[in-house]
């Protein structure tokens, strides 16, 4: 009777515990929250990235389950910068900016989206009372303080009374 050969193996590499990103098993909390990522549109990547797994295991434990599909008129989510930039319009015809002024608010926008991570621009897509909320605290406040003091530059009346 034949025997078998032991099968030759490579050097085991030990991997440090801080370098490990998951250290155990999927549980059903985190197939549920796999699942319903997926179900809002993530791709595999983001949620093996996100809940620190990898892409395989989020493949075959949402295997089956396709992102919904949303009706092109359904305002569910919205593209943050074009939806930016027709309230900076807006702005712009109430308060009579110039084309220049204009241009202040719409760098002054696509610079702070540029820097916000992906989850804070998905917030921001779904919540319209939080776009509001990101419109008045983080775009308008310093692109109207360069908007004056072009116009204090240029000798022309502000925006707004300097105390």
């Amino acid at each position: 009777m034949p025997t078998k050969s032991p099968k030759k193996r490579g050097k085991a590499v030990a991997v440090p515990p801080q370098a490990r990103r998951h250290v155990g098993r999927v549980n059903q909390k985190m197939i549920d929250q796999m699942v319903r990522m997926r179900r809002e549109g993530f791709t595999h990547a983001d949620i093996a990235r996100r809940l620190g797994a990898s892409e395989r295991t989020v493949r075959r434990h949402t295997e089956g389950v396709a992102p919904q599909l949303v009706h092109a008129a359904d305002e569910t989510r919205v593209d943050l910068l074009k939806w930016g930039a027709l309230q900076m319009r807006a702005i712009q015809q109430r308060w009579h900016l110039t084309v220049t002024e204009l241009d202040i608010c719409m760098k002054r926008l696509r610079t702070v989206v540029s820097e916000l991570d992906d989850m804070t621009i998905e917030q921001l897509e779904r919540d319209p009372q939080l776009r509001v909320q990101f419109l008045k605290h983080e775009i308008w406040p310093p692109a109207l303080e360069k908007i004056d003091d072009l116009r204090l530059n240029q000798d022309l009346p502000t925006t707004f009374s300097r105390g």
